[in-house]
């Protein structure tokens, strides 16, 4: 029974982290916020049912049966050893995983992106687990096969690392012009999740469409959810932008469908942004409300409350 209860744990708790990292990748990138929000609750149920639940029964079980079988008092082949200290990365990496996507719903996004990446080294180290576990190498082929497979999984993140280096510093170097271009051009595809990327946790978000200030990334989701409810089809284009790298003025106008098929009238309006090491800090937006069909504003208290829970 022991073991049984072993090896189900383990079939549980891995099967979940192989497929979790796609999980959490599919949160970064749907576009669509309603998919976005609900992704990242699941994954981090998910998480903290299967995957830290299944790990802590394995790691008891394997701890039961190797004093069973007097394993702990022998000493291990050497791919049995390699396998266990392999065994105990992944375990630190899901409960590093586990933080990230625990401070990722109180609003710390930009840790609860390094969640893919970690999962993904997750994978390549549960592949070796089960390599040896299965072929039972000898000494030298298991020191030279966990070598290969250890040196892949730092190359492949020093890659990504230096990718995403690139962009923040591409984004950070990106004039006022091509930063509102970029800008719109993601609010108007609907990549809300690459939208919200542009800003900082801690953002502050000033529209005339909400009831007073948006505080911290999760409340602006929940702003633009609210907003988009309302809306067939926006489309918003840049006119003017003026002003220096870290705060600048767009002009823009801006004509769509409300969700009763009212068109509505070319507005235009400007947003007053600054940035803080390319992400953007506060965002003042300044239009003539009275100019658009009628249009219900967002409270938001509502979103500082969705936003906490």
């Amino acid at each position: 029974m022991l073991l049984f209860i072993h090896i189900v744990s383990a079939a549980i708790w891995l099967g979940t982290a192989t497929t979790l990292p796609f999980w959490g990748n599919r949160a970064n990138r749907a576009d669509h916020l309603h998919t976005v929000l609900g992704i990242i609750d699941t994954v981090f149920i998910l998480k903290c049912v299967f995957i830290m639940g299944g790990l802590f029964s394995t790691l008891l079980t394997g701890w039961l049966l190797a004093t069973e079988y007097q394993l702990i008092t022998n000493i291990p082949p050497t791919w049995l050893s390699a396998a266990l200290a392999v065994s105990l990365i992944i375990a630190l990496n899901s409960c590093i995983i586990f933080y990230f996507l625990w401070i990722g719903r109180k609003g710390k996004r930009s840790l609860m992106r390094l969640v893919p990446p970690i999962g993904y080294s997750n994978i390549a180290l549960i592949i070796l687990v089960y390599f040896l576990m299965i072929y039972k190498p000898a000494e030298q082929t298991a020191l030279a096969t966990i070598t290969w497979v250890i040196a892949l999984v730092l190359l492949a993140n020093a890659i990504n690392i230096t990718v995403k280096l690139t962009k923040l510093n591409k984004l950070k170097n990106m004039s006022p012009s091509e930063y509102a271009d970029n800008y719109f051009a993601l609010l108007n595809a609907e990549k809300m999740t690459d939208l919200l990327k542009l800003f900082k946790d801690d953002a502050m978000f000033i529209d005339p469409f909400a009831t007073g200030p948006i505080q911290g990334i999760l409340a602006i989701e929940q702003f633009f959810q609210k907003l988009g409810d309302q809306f067939d089809s926006i489309k918003m284009h840049p006119e003017k932008v003026e002003g220096s790298s870290k705060q600048f003025t767009i002009h823009w106008v801006a004509q769509g469908v409300t969700q009763n098929g009212e068109q509505m009238p070319a507005l235009r309006g400007t947003n007053l942004m600054t940035r803080l090491n390319g992400k953007i800090s506060t965002v003042l937006i300044d239009f003539d409300l009275t100019q658009l069909p009628q249009v219900q504003l967002v409270n938001a208290d509502v979103c500082h409350k969705l936003a906490a829970a």
